[in-house]
């Protein structure tokens, strides 16, 4: 059995030095290999676009079979296949025995809930993905970023095909060098191609990288052949306010420690699902109470009420707004203490976030027979074992004790943005004065 290191207490000053030294080593654009038998990622793939109707036999040639007009509808059909139980039961066995052991992670770790599927023609010259840093697109700085190709990209001759790559060392000096300049696309192509190398990898075989490292295809595809790839993100419990805009539980989700503990999942979204008919009236409650859910628009949180609701065939009567700048979520309390209905809320971070209110609000619904729809994270509460579960999550994330609030990055924007804000409210109290 895989030996896994489970967290850990690291004192403060020492958990971004040894941040530090993971990225800049073990996730520092290295390439690792597998026995690709256990964990058929390629097959699978192609057995789903045949499963689509399309005749194929190799996915290099899928531009021959699949019509250029449909290979986008192709592409994110892939994409919410990853989400299926058997896909997920392979993947979350290959992160704990290969991704947990080879990138020196420690448990509880989560993955990104929807995998990008990504396919690269030789017929689309114009179509081809700018160099860019996960950090740019929002991620933070903890997660951990895998790239998979299901085709061989091993040879000299892939490399227009294959994505190409930066040191961490490099990428941080030439997106600095980005910024001050204020480089276009066409300049960042051509500053960041002169430094960037060929991932060479195939089945079996992926590149760990970092959230810094400067990557993408930044070239069209002139090799005649085409590339299908996944890509998706991991983090660390450890680290888990370290992620940016990606929040714990929405993009990422938790994945069991053990086959056990996916088995005993399994069977408990069945009886989950059950339990959503109770008879009780479905309230819609939004608000902007907390840090995180403050910058969120409630028309917003509407709108993914609405569709999860849809979704799930599940009635909705009202809404109820909570009162802004009461910190103490009255609403909420009124719904959950005294209202016999069920709650349909945006996200779990709308909860207290002080624990001990919070853990209290929590425990009187599940008294109370009541259930929650936490929306953005597709997580529901009705009884004990949900309680666990959305606990986990509050506990992964660092629910108010966070560095920031969940789901704003600690980059220099936002040091600029939070200075900027802290002198508007400095003058806006010396006037109220």
């Amino acid at each position: 059995m895989t030996q896994h290191l489970r967290e850990k207490l690291v004192a403060a000053d020492d958990i971004d030095a040894a941040l530090e030294d993971s990225l800049t080593t073990t996730w520092d654009a290295k390439v690792y290999s597998w026995d690709n038998s256990k964990y058929p990622f390629n097959e699978w793939i192609l057995n789903r676009v045949r499963g689509m109707g399309y005749k194929l036999d190799d996915l290099s040639f899928l531009h021959e079979a699949v019509p250029l007009d449909e290979t986008y509808k192709v592409t994110k059909q892939l994409c919410a296949d990853t989400n299926l139980p058997e896909f997920r039961r392979m993947l979350n066995r290959f992160v704990r025995e290969v991704v947990v052991p080879q990138g020196k992670l420690r448990l509880p770790v989560a993955v990104q809930r929807f995998m990008n599927v990504r396919i690269m023609l030789p017929t689309t010259p114009e179509l081809f993905f700018p160099f860019h840093t996960g950090l740019l697109y929002g991620h933070g700085i903890a997660s951990r970023s895998i790239w998979m190709p299901f085709v061989d990209v091993t040879a000299d001759e892939d490399r227009s095909r294959s994505m190409q790559i930066l040191s961490i060392a490099k990428s941080r000096e030439l997106i600095q060098y980005a910024i001050d300049n204020r480089l276009r696309m066409d300049e960042m192509t051509q500053v960041f191609g002169k430094e960037s190398w060929q991932i060479k990898a195939g089945p079996g075989s992926a590149c760990f990288f970092t959230q810094e490292n400067i990557h993408g295809s930044g070239r069209p595809n002139t090799t005649g052949k085409t590339r299908v790839s996944m890509d998706f993100r991991i983090a660390e419990g450890i680290y888990g306010d370290y992620l940016g805009r990606k929040i714990p539980a929405g993009y990422f989700h938790l994945i069991p420690d053990t086959e056990e503990e996916e088995d005993h999942e399994s069977a408990a979204r069945l009886a989950r699902e059950e339990a959503f008919d109770n008879g009780k009236q479905n309230i819609f409650y939004v608000a902007n109470n907390t840090a995180s859910t403050y910058g969120i628009p409630v028309h917003l949180q509407r709108y993914m009420l609405v569709d999860y609701c849809n979704k799930r065939d599940l009635k909705f009567d009202y809404e109820l707004f909570d009162l802004e700048d009461m910190t103490h979520l009255p609403t909420l309390w009124h719904l959950v203490e005294e209202r016999d209905c069920n709650i349909v809320m945006y996200s779990i971070f709308a909860l207290p976030e002080e624990e001990n209110d919070r853990n209290r609000m929590l425990d009187t619904a599940v008294k109370r027979g009541s259930v929650i729809h936490f929306v953005n994270e597709d997580l529901q509460l009705t009884g004990a074992e949900d309680l666990k579960t959305i606990k986990k999550y509050l506990e992964f994330s660092k629910y108010g004790k966070s560095r920031l609030p969940i789901g704003l990055p600690l980059t220099a924007s936002s040091k600029l943005y939070f200075d900027k804000w802290a002198g508007s409210l400095a003058q806006y109290g010396s006037l109220a004065e």
